[in-house]
């Protein structure tokens, strides 16, 4: 699962890389998307500190609270049942030939 923040220049969902960095080289912000990102560089905004770190910590709970979820309805789902599908070999199925042989002489 990946991290899903809004844009606050649009608000839009959108998707970052996981390591907040893009295949370019270039830096994800974790306030805007890439087009409102790109138009702050152009216009020189800088990306407030303090809301791209609690962007960055609403993302990491809502990923945190999706995987509790799923982990919560994989619990729920009923067990398989793990009995043997044949029943086990009677004693008589177990005697040989040459078992009987050795216990009768």
């Amino acid at each position: 699962m990946r991290l899903v923040f809004v844009c606050q220049g649009c608000g839009c969902h959108y998707l970052v890389p996981p390591a907040l960095h893009y295949p370019d080289g270039g830096r994800a912000s974790a306030v805007w998307c890439s087009v409102c990102q790109a138009a702050a560089a152009r216009s020189g905004t800088a990306e407030p500190t303090e809301l791209a770190a609690v962007a960055v910590l609403l993302a990491v709970r809502a990923l945190k609270a999706a995987l509790a979820g799923r982990e919560q309805s994989r619990r729920d789902q009923p067990r398989r049942d793990r009995r043997p599908t044949r029943p086990a070999p009677t004693s008589r199925g177990r005697t040989r030939p040459t078992g009987a042989r050795t216990r009768l002489v």
